[in-house]
């Protein structure tokens, strides 16, 4: 995977330089303030600056910590920081850049301003103004259900089914004119006035949105709908300084795109835990099926996600441990990096460089994604990384491209470059927005080529529908597929927004599965891996910093006995531990930066300490030589985006979707119907009895009047058996049920079997094809007899393996398969179950060894009636394999072997899959060395 730098850099410097002097920068500070706080503004809008000296302490501490974010903080907040942008910012022989010292800022009006706007629904109607649908809308048995919204409350509303309502939904679907509705309607002028009422009534209910309803994404909303920009209204402030000159020197990331696939060995993958949960409940629930994503995520026909439907207040106690932060990862990584890291190393200002540990590296890794960002600062030739990660790098750049059209394109360059590489998947944007007071940094141009708006107006072109989205489990991972275009979706949101704020399924869904199958995260916290030291050494990699050092201090240490230390013998104590000359205190973003040789800055510090109990202070660094300048060179500490990408392809397409396999054929089957489906609950190692004594004896007693069956093993809600009988005649069921029923009576008066249930057939139609499934439960009928045909001469483990793959060379000499073919279908499947299984090289040693014993190992021999069972389930696999095209070829292969090996083993079947698999890669490995 070859990495690749940006040449366009974006990057944010604060208001003033860090050499700037507070009185000299008054004025400009106290109109910062005014935006960002009016009622503090007031106390100090009459204040000179040759008065600063003769304030309170409590509002000379407020002024000092704005003037210090404002000098040290380039975190976009009003007029507090500004963006910049330069196209082929990085060069080989680099000079200083050189910024204008004047902010352009570009006014919008304030997002929770549209919460004061009254809508008149009458005259959109009078306008002939657009109408579109709530996409989230669904039929149930006897309703329309869809997402609503009120007071920042998603909730899941529901009216009675209407056909009229439905046909108004599906026509507004892409943007459409009223009276053009009303022509795709076919109504009449009589009907108007009932339509326009209905219309009234559905947007109230939130059903549809007019073109005077709010957009996030795409031109100003505001904008959009006319309403003008006056100066009394609050404003949302984006500050952009144009860039004069200059670059970065291209050998300070030089060692970048290394770092980046050293860390991406290191760092064990983040799962998701909600979705990790969502694919078990799915799979268990839906198995191969593809349903609708609404009808997934909807807590009575569905699963929900992340219990998020079930919430409510008096639910808090219980939710917080269902909450709980998995430490998996930090320990995992902990345990990687301890025979090489420890704190026993972790001496007072001694560095520790990655680059010269030995190091536990996964050689099978998840891919990076397409792009990714980096914050970082330049400091003389070190850079100091803040942030490495991320699902794409339009998220931190996206909320810019409101301000400038350079910022717009750049975004769009790199969702090309992420479409590019993974031809056939459609990624598109996430319009969501339901905190007032945060959605201004939701607010952004469309950059990708299609958008998903949730509650909110659409003014894209062609809009992506919530009610199109369907959803499966494929290989463990979540697959999206729209169905109206065919094509895999891939979320994607271009903003920095927190969305585990939100309490919204659907969008929790679509933002974690941007995380699937990628290494997003790629920060290497060393206080996250070995938390609640007292001190932590820098840690660095050729010449990037991945953490500054950092000293862990007490509020007692600057109040013994509850009396605040002088200044110098506060500055004493951090000399005596070694906190550097400057440093920096907070979380996140919202940090202080305070100077060792100051004492207002240490008077300060003692005020910040009185609200802490215990806090970390991080190193600061200043340059010694400016990397950003003004045209009067005075100097900025400056935070670079750093946008780094790769074009291999991380998506495969979806699934390819048979004409011939969803035409409609019956699924559901009840009891009582053409088919008898039980469940026997017993023991695994009891299964086998079951199969030969209770389901043979009742087999052969009752041959005439069944034609076909099959048994599977299933492990949901306990072990159990099902048994699944297709009767030539329904009037025979009540007769067949009684004597299957005696035949296991003895089983379950000994307690052997533990429960026993008829239940309905649902048909894996999903997984088979509605042209292939009977066909299908013929062969699983042919497969079931020849498993019970051996079960009484209790053939070994390797000998079942060798079945398996007599079958698979069979299958290769009647033409199914091409040699080559072959061992890619079985390598895949190989692959898939060895990591499923998270082998390390210990085991592969154990299976190479268990091979040599297999290979030598003499297989239970068929007789007459059991190899023309053999012989009939190789040539029902030719019957279903052959002429099918590869894709749906190599899938019915592995699902078919996989219900194979599920009868064959009466326990831990998916690792007997895994060892068959291997045991077969190597036999065609070694077929092809010896030719």
């Amino acid at each position: 995977m070859k990495l690749n730098l940006s040449p366009t850099l974006l990057f944010r410097t604060p208001m003033f330089s860090f050499q700037s002097d507070l009185e000299a920068c008054w004025e400009e500070l106290k109109k910062a303030i005014s935006v960002s706080s009016g009622d503090f503004y007031e106390a100090i809008k009459d204040v000179e600056a040759k008065d600063l000296s003769a304030l309170p302490p409590k509002i000379s501490f407020t002024i000092w910590k704005y003037f210090n974010r404002a000098k040290y903080r380039s975190t976009p907040y009003g007029t507090f920081a500004s963006f910049s942008i330069l196209s082929d910012a990085i060069k080989t022989h680099a000079t200083t850049l050189i910024i204008d010292e004047e902010q352009i800022v570009h006014r919008f009006i304030d997002w929770p301003y549209r919460n004061q706007l009254m809508l008149d629904f009458d005259q959109t109607l009078k306008e002939n103004g657009f109408l579109f649908s709530n996409s989230s809308f669904y039929a149930t048995l006897d309703g329309i259900r869809y997402i609503a919204c009120s007071e920042g409350i998603f909730e899941l509303s529901e009216i009675g089914n209407d056909e009229f309502v439905m046909s108004i939904l599906n026509a507004c679907l892409k943007p459409i004119r009223v009276q053009d509705l009303i022509l795709k309607l076919e109504l009449d002028a009589s009907q108007q006035s009932d339509l326009f009422n209905m219309l009234k009534d559905m947007h109230d209910l939130q059903l549809l949105f007019t073109d005077q309803d709010p957009n996030i994404i795409g031109e100003d909303y505001f904008k959009r709908i006319g309403e003008q920009k006056v100066e009394t209204l609050p404003q949302y402030l984006i500050a952009e300084r144009k860039v004069i000159d200059g670059g970065v020197d291209r050998s300070l990331f030089k060692s970048v795109p290394n770092l980046l696939q050293l860390l991406q060995k290191i760092i064990p993958k983040e799962e998701r835990a909600a979705l990790t949960t969502f694919i078990q409940r799915f799979s268990k629930k839906f198995e191969q099926r593809e349903i609708s994503l609404l009808v997934a995520l909807d807590p009575e026909m569905g699963i929900g996600y992340d219990e998020l439907e079930q919430s409510s207040e008096s639910d808090d106690f219980v939710i917080q441990f269902n909450n709980k932060k998995d430490n998996k990862l930090s320990s995992d990584l902990k345990s990687g990096l301890k025979k090489s890291l420890s704190i026993e190393r972790f001496e007072p200002g001694k560095t520790i460089f990655l680059n010269k540990l030995d190091l536990v590296l996964n050689e099978k890794p998840s891919p990076l994604p397409n792009s990714l960002s980096i914050l970082l600062n330049v400091i003389d030739d070190l850079i100091i990384m803040d942030q490495i990660g991320g699902v794409t790098a339009n998220a931190l750049a996206g909320r810019f491209s409101m301000a400038n059209a350079t910022v717009e394109n750049y975004c769009k360059e790199i969702s090309a470059i992420e479409e590019q590489a993974n031809a056939d998947v459609l990624f598109f944007d996430v319009a969501y927005m339901v905190e007032a007071t945060v959605d201004n940094i939701n607010r952004r141009k469309l950059v990708y080529e299609q958008q998903l708006s949730i509650l909110n107006y659409d003014t894209s072109a062609n809009p992506l529908l919530l009610n199109d989205i369907q959803v499966s489990v494929r290989n463990g991972q979540v697959i999206l597929r729209s169905k109206f275009l065919n094509k895999r979706l891939m979320p994607r949101m271009a903003s920095a927004y927190n969305y585990t704020r939100s309490d919204l399924s659907v969008f929790r869904l679509l933002c974690d599965l941007q995380h699937q199958g990628i290494q997003s995260n790629l920060s290497l916290p060393l206080d996250g891996i070995f938390p609640e030291l007292s001190y932590y050494p820098r840690l660095q990699y050729q010449n990037i910093i991945l953490n500054a050092q950092k000293w862990r201090v007490e509020k007692t240490a600057f109040y013994p006995a509850k009396v605040q230390l002088s200044v110098d013998a506060c500055r004493q104590y951090l000399t005596n531990i070694g906190v550097s000359d400057y440093f920096k205190a907070g979380l996140s973003d919202q940090t202080l930066c305070f100077a060792l040789a100051s004492d207002e800055d240490l008077t300060a510090f003692m005020q910040f300490m009185q609200k802490q109990t215990s806090i970390y202070l991080e190193e600061v660094i200043l340059p010694k030589q400016h990397v950003v300048v003004d045209e009067q060179e005075k100097p900025y500490l400056t935070q670079f985006i750093l946008g780094v990408t790769h074009d291999e392809r991380i998506y495969n397409e979806a699934p390819a979707i048979n004409v011939e396999a969803i035409k409609p054929v019956q699924q559901i089957f009840l009891p009582g119907s053409e088919w008898l489906y039980f469940e026997i609950f017993c023991h695994q190692q009891r299964a086998d009895e079951i199969l030969v004594n209770v389901i043979g004896s009742f087999i052969q007693a009752h041959g005439g009047e069944i034609k076909s069956w099959f048994f599977i093993r299933y492990n949901e809600n306990g072990d159990h058996i099902r048994f699944r009988v297709n009767v030539k005649d329904v009037a025979d069921n009540q007769v067949l049920s009684a004597s299957f029923a005696d035949y296991l009576s003895p089983y379950i008066s000994n307690g052997l079997v533990s429960d026993f249930y008829l239940r309905a057939y649902k048909r894996e139609i999903e997984r088979y094809g509605s042209d292939l499934i009977e066909q299908a439960e013929v062969h699983f009928s042919i497969d079931s007899a020849f498993v019970l045909s051996i079960f009484p001469h209790q053939p070994d483990s390797f000998s079942k393996y060798k079945f398996c793959a007599a079958i698979v060379v069979q299958l290769q000499q009647d033409g199914v398969f091409e040699v080559e073919e072959l061992r890619k279908v079985v390598k895949l499947a190989s692959d898939s179950y060895n990591n499923e299984h998270h082998l390390d090289a210990a085991d592969f040693k154990k299976l190479n060894q268990q091979y040599q014993s297999y290979r030598t190992s003499i297989t239970a021999t068929l007789d007459g009636s059991q190899q023309a069972c053999f012989n009939q389930l190789v040539q029902s696999l030719v019957s279903l394999l052959q002429d099918k095209e590869p894709g749906r070829k190599f899938k019915l292969f592995m699902d078919l072997m996989h219900m194979h090996v599920n009868r064959l083993f009466d326990k831990n079947q998916r690792t007997h899959e895994m060892v068959m698999y291997y045991f077969l890669l190597k036999d065609l490995q070694r077929s092809k060395a010896i030719g």
